[in-house]
């Protein structure tokens, strides 16, 4: 009997990714659940880091590439014998490019009950209105 692989991701699921952030993400760190949610004057990013202290996240922006990571300071030498274990706090990194429309200078985040929030807010375009004249 031969088993055939099927992806049952639909092809859309990244969309809004590929079009706005790309979104990469170091292997093991899949579980690391973000929402983005696309406001009229900023892109809000929620990154779900529950176990994790404030001191222990790390955003960094180089260029357009916005670098979010997390490493416990727990020692990881645990003598405790576990009948089962689920998780553990290893560290996490998700990455994800900027469009040229966030005014990275006004960047700010919040981090509330486990819930990382960076707010990107967008640049203010020059609207410029001029009357042109009939000759």
């Amino acid at each position: 009997m031969t088993l055939v692989r099927f992806n049952n991701q639909p092809a859309l699921s990244g969309l809004l990714d590929q079009m706005f952030f790309t979104a990469s993400r170091q292997p093991g760190n899949c579980e690391t659940p973000v929402n983005i949610v696309n406001n009229e004057n900023a892109f809000i990013l929620e990154m779900a880091v529950p176990g994790y202290s404030k001191e222990e996240i790390s955003i960094n922006l180089e260029q357009q590439l916005l670098k979010i990571s997390a490493e416990t300071k727990e020692n990881q030498t645990d003598d405790n014998k576990y009948l089962r274990r689920e998780f553990s706090l290893n560290g996490l990194s998700r990455s994800f490019t900027l469009p040229k429309n966030i005014d990275t200078e006004k960047i700010s985040a919040d981090f509330r009950d486990g819930i990382l929030k960076i707010t990107l807010p967008r640049k203010q375009e020059d609207v410029i209105k001029k009357e042109i004249s009939i000759s």
